[in-house]
């Protein structure tokens, strides 16, 4: 195999490979992040976390299917229903115990 063919080979690697920051979260196709990968896609086009299923809540926005169904918060929002739901230092409510800031600057909930 030539050098080309290795870079091409491994450029091709990288694509399929899923990409983790810092934090641990995961970085999906459309730009935003998930706590987990990798990254299922939902029917509007938006993405969650490894999940055997996307969920509809009230709202129309998808989470992952969890135990519990999504969860309203204060501000009217839906988010998955894993665990308890947490205030994140910009306002935005996340599922779990720890809000993970990510790149972009939004937060995911964990429960580590």
């Amino acid at each position: 195999m030539d050098c080309i063919s290795r870079i091409v080979v491994f450029g091709f690697a990288l694509m399929a490979a899923p990409v983790v920051d810092a934090s641990g979260s995961y970085l999906c196709p459309d730009g935003t992040y998930v706590s987990r990968g990798p990254c299922r896609l939902c029917p509007d086009g938006s993405y969650v976390s490894a999940s055997s299923a996307c969920v509809l809540a009230p709202d129309g926005s998808y989470h992952p299917k969890g135990a519990r169904p999504p969860q309203l918060t204060p501000e009217g929002d839906y988010v998955s229903g894993r665990g308890k739901t947490t205030l994140c230092p910009d306002g935005s409510y996340v599922s779990g115990s720890r809000c993970i800031l990510t790149p972009d600057g939004t937060y995911v909930g964990s429960e580590d």
